[in-house]
């Protein structure tokens, strides 16, 4: 008998066979019928809500995707991420043990390196950089209609293979739903199976039954992927009528949520599942506020590093949420991530070309990088390397002054950001080629009433979104150049780059000089313009090269901890980096380059446009400073703020706590940091990224 795993990826691609040449909503439908509930691990007891996600599988199809192209061979079975018609390459070398299962994962094998689609994909580029589309569901649609009224808004389109493959995937939702309710009855799981049974035939009246009902669907949309949006929209209404009713207490609510938090951190990847509360233009501001209360408690209890729970404030909001909030901080190290609507939303108007009022519906993804949530399909292209093409413009540069060497830095990064704009022009064909993404037009604004796929015409928007690193090294590696070869001329450019290619050794001084050359977080005018005028110049080029061959918008976002692994490749920089050595994070200095208080920091990140694809900012506090001073703490804070500061995240550890972890790392197991743009347990983490955060300024 063959390996379920593998019995399974042989019914799949016998279904994808059959439907080979069908119309793509139908293939995919009948695909995604073909994977459930044959993917989905049984309820067992002791959970509190069905939906969990299964270990290996062979193929399937991935309704959310983020691409890297499979170069897997014995001595490296990784996974890898792939998204549309997928094959888990890996597991021709890890799963197969018998000579029948060795055959038929050969054949899997051979068929599916041709047809999974980012064989497709690569088989017109050159890269193999990776690329990502998740989405963020309206699942205010999602609670308010129930399944039910889903099922009635498609049964109103016109007859088209779209609507069919809707109605199909519906129905395979709801098929689920039955399959977990009747586990559940059968291990006298009750309060799971009347839920289950609930949501099959209506909208959820409750707490309870609306976390199950996003949990069922996130899973089905987006696998370990999980983007909850607004969930305090979608549950205000039914968190208040329940509190005021007298039908649950504060307390059941909390416990309810904390249960869904687990899930989520079970079942989800912890680099992403975004949890985002808040933000202006909320329909049900008031009650959405008071389920937000019930959210922190649960996020206090639960201290895990999934979901990533995440608020957007503003004036107008609750101000004892972010009281609340830093409180939240201070119990769990770094949630929630705080987001400035009142200086974030101009900026996102004017980055997307979108209306204020749907700028509203931003929807800081994975890392950060914004996008229009149930607006916009989720496109993120390959991680930048922002120092590796600065360095390519300062090498071929000519002339005498400084503007003659920003110019020939312009040139190196149109060259890239179209190159990145043609190839994200392919991803995106090809996967609309192959793939109608039926889960998340359920709840897009505009598909249903398009009568189109995601990708073809039936979001409203259409755009991508590079994700930068290195901004601060390469705007430093600039404002050294400019000092110390065109201001001071201390140094000739020569010199400079002889040293980096000699990655210093040899060139001690000139490495000294250019360290003590101004760098950006210390409230230097110089040095916070350049960051700030590199950003802006990239922003606009990528922008236009995103125009040309037919995005709504095409972005740049400084977020996440790419930096790591892409310094990691990189030579000497000129702001003093030695080869090797990580990039700064995000929209935050160097590590240990900001010398002059929290206050210089901050006004250093003010500087920041807000028009951008995304940032995030890291600021390492001492719980000393938190606990002992926490008035200052929140003054600066609002300072900040109301400066005009776009996002932070904020980590709060004891002084020496980082560095005992580093020697008995079996003490600190809940001992949490943030890197970029999520949370992990800092004894988890590789040595280099240990090094960079143990670097970071304690304030």
């Amino acid at each position: 008998m063959l390996n379920p795993i593998i019995a399974q990826g042989i019914e799949f691609t016998n279904v994808y066979k059959q439907y080979k040449d069908a119309p793509v909503p139908i293939r995919e439908a009948m695909c995604f019928k073909a994977q459930y509930p044959a993917l989905l691990p049984a309820v067992k007891e002791g959970d509190m809500y069905a939906g969990r996600r299964s270990g290996r599988r062979a193929t399937f199809f991935g309704p959310v995707w983020w691409s890297g192209y499979p170069n897997f061979n014995p001595k490296q079975p990784v996974e890898g991420k792939q998204g549309g018609y997928v094959f888990d390459f890996a597991a021709v070398y890890e799963i197969a043990k018998t000579d029948e299962e060795k055959k038929a994962m050969d054949e899997l094998n051979k068929f599916w390196t041709k047809e999974c689609t980012m064989s497709k994909i690569h088989a017109q580029v050159d890269s193999k950089d990776g690329v990502g589309f998740l989405y963020a569901n309206n699942l205010d649609k999602l609670v308010t209609q129930g399944l039910p009224g889903l099922k009635q808004e498609v049964n109103q389109m016109p007859e088209s293979d779209f609507k069919t493959g809707l109605l199909s995937v519906l129905e395979t939702v709801t098929n689920v739903i039955r399959n977990y309710q009747q586990q559940a009855e059968e291990n006298g799981l009750t309060d799971i199976a009347n839920n289950l049974s609930a949501i099959a035939e209506r909208p959820p009246a409750t707490i309870y039954e609306a976390l199950q009902l996003i949990l069922i669907f996130e899973l089905m949309c987006h696998e370990r992927h999980y983007e909850i949006n607004r969930l305090d929209v979608a549950l205000g209404d039914i968190y208040v009528q329940q509190i005021d009713s007298g039908a649950m207490t504060k307390e059941q609510i909390i416990e309810e949520i904390r249960g869904f938090y687990q899930m989520i951190m079970e079942n989800g990847d912890i680099t992403v599942c975004r949890l985002m509360l808040g933000g202006k233009g909320r329909r049900n501001a008031d009650n959405a506020d008071r389920f937000i209360e019930a959210a922190f408690l649960a996020e206090q209890r639960h201290k895990q590093v999934a979901p990533q729970v995440s608020l957007r404030f503003y004036k107008g909001i609750n101000p004892n949420l972010l009281t609340l909030a830093y409180e939240t901080i201070n119990i769990t190290g770094t949630f929630p991530t705080l987001y400035n609507d009142d200086a974030l939303l101009d900026g996102v108007v004017e980055a997307y070309k979108v209306l204020p009022e749907e700028a509203s519906n931003f929807y800081p993804l994975g890392c950060g990088e914004i996008i229009m949530a149930h607006q916009s399909p989720a496109l993120l292209v390959v991680g930048w390397s922002i120092p590796e093409t600065i360095h390519k413009g300062i090498r071929a540069a000519t002339g005498s002054t400084f503007d003659e060497l920003y110019q020939s830095v312009l040139t190196q990064i149109k060259l890239q950001a179209e190159i990145y704009a043609s190839y994200h022009r392919v991803l995106v064909d090809t996967h609309n080629n192959e793939s109608a993404f039926l889960m998340a037009a359920l709840l897009n604004d505009d598909c249903i009433k398009r009568g189109k796929p995601l990708l073809n015409g039936g979001a409203k928007y259409n755009g991508g979104c590079v994700m930068g690193h290195g901004f601060t090294n390469a705007a430093d590696a600039l404002t050294a150049i400019k000092k110390l070869v065109y201001e001071d001329k201390n140094l000739t450019l020569e010199h400079v780059l002889k040293a980096l290619d000699a990655n210093f050794k040899g060139h001690e001084d000139i490495r000294k000089a250019l360290l003590a050359a101004p760098k950006y977080g210390n409230d230097d005018t110089g040095a916070d313009q350049m960051l700030a005028r590199l950003w802006r110049d990239i922003s606009i080029i990528s922008n236009k090269a995103g125009e040309e061959v037919g995005f709504d918008f095409f972005t740049v976002s400084s977020v996440n901890p790419g930096g790591y692994w892409l310094g990691s490749i990189m030579g000497a920089t000129a702001d003093g980096r030695l080869a090797g050595e990580p990039f700064a994070i995000g929209n935050a200095p160097a590590a240990g380059r900001d010398k002059n208080g929290l206050t210089a920091l901050m006004n250093s990140v003010l500087k920041t446009d807000p028009a951008n694809g995304g940032t995030m900012t890291n600021f390492k506090v001492s719980r000393e400073f938190f606990s002992k001073e926490r008035g200052k703490f929140e003054a600066l804070f609002s300072a900040y703020w109301a400066g005009g500061g776009l996002q932070a995240n904020v980590t709060i550890v004891n002084k020496g706590d980082l560095e005992a972890a580093l020697k008995e790392p079996e003490k600190f197991p809940h001992l949490l940091v943030r890197l970029g743009g999520w949370t992990a347990r800092f004894i988890d983490l590789e040595p280099p990224i240990q090094k960079e955060i143990l670097e970071r300024t304690l304030y």
